[in-house]
């Protein structure tokens, strides 16, 4: 874990997401805070956190932004562990 954001762990995937070049200075920057939110209270109301369905279910998904999502699993010492992080509706 990261002492500096102790209770999120990064999937490869998501870090793969992170690193690919979509995203802008700006967006990195709002990744940033969002996962600082995220490790603080999933509960903020900026992060309109809620549960997934379908082949997603047991997942939940944070707001980056309006249109970038992170997505997350419960783990069972409390964290969670950060999934993708995507465009919204991006394949």
């Amino acid at each position: 874990m990261n002492e500096d954001l102790p209770s999120l762990d990064f999937a490869l995937r998501f870090v793969d997401d992170l690193l690919n070049n979509r995203f802008s200075a700006a967006e990195r920057s709002a990744v940033k805070n969002a996962l600082a939110l995220l490790d603080e209270d999933e509960r903020h109301p900026s992060l309109r956190v809620h549960r997934l369905g379908g082949d997603m279910e047991g997942s939940w998904t944070a707001y980056v932004t309006g249109s970038i999502r992170v997505t997350f699993g419960h783990l069972p010492d409390g964290g969670k562990r950060l999934l993708t992080l995507t465009r919204h509706y991006d394949d």
